[in-house]
């Protein structure tokens, strides 16, 4: 089985877990109060920092940030194996979460859409370096511009996503650190295959 498909299958596994975490609260009600994110309560009780991403308020909230990241993993899964792609996960899900947590964030969040941004930015790099064709690259920019620009127009108050109702009010916060966490696990991929590109020349 190629490295692809197991990426697609590994990011399929971590739907359905998303899946289940958003049906099984009605049967637990306590599940967001237990595993959302909180940051006076992350040092005891420092799962939070990586429960809070795959959880959701409603079934529109969660079929949504589930569609985005199962379709943005089948666009890039070409870049990863499940080590590296779930490295990439790790390093935007607790790095945001752990910036959050240092710069004194009060609000609780929970969602995969800090996620879903940084997978996005590190699929675009990743993209953008391959591309052999002018056409190709000058595609990813814009594809990089549009993201940033949506970004902006969150910071200003442009534009607010519904799916934000009920969630914290500086999402362009939650967001901007899911593109700079993004930003640092491409290159901290790019690190990881310049070594292993020298080793194999030794």
């Amino acid at each position: 089985m190629s490295d692809r498909i197991q990426v697609i299958i590994c990011s399929l596994l971590l739907v359905v877990t998303s899946a289940w975490a958003y049906y099984f609260q009605f049967e637990y009600p306590s599940l967001l109060a237990e595993f959302d994110f909180a940051a006076q309560r992350v040092w005891q009780e420092p799962w939070r920092l990586l429960t809070a991403h795959f959880l959701h308020l409603t079934e529109l909230h969660w079929l949504l940030n589930a569609l985005a990241f199962f379709f943005i993993t089948v666009l890039f899964a070409r870049y990863f194996t499940v080590r590296t792609f779930l490295n990439a996960l790790i390093i935007i899900a607790i790095g945001s979460s752990l910036t959050l947590t240092i710069t004194g964030f009060e609000d609780h969040f929970v969602g995969l859409s800090i996620v879903n941004h940084g997978l996005l930015t590190i699929g675009l790099l990743l993209e953008l370096h391959a591309s052999q064709s002018s056409n190709q690259r000058k595609l990813m920019f814009a594809a990089l511009v549009i993201l940033v620009t949506k970004w902006f127009a969150e910071f200003i108050g442009f534009w607010q996503s519904f799916l934000a109702a009920g969630q914290v009010q500086q999402i362009w916060l939650l967001h901007g650190l899911g593109i700079l966490l993004g930003i640092l696990a491409w290159w901290l991929h790019n690190r990881r295959l310049a070594k292993l590109a020298r080793l194999g020349s030794d």
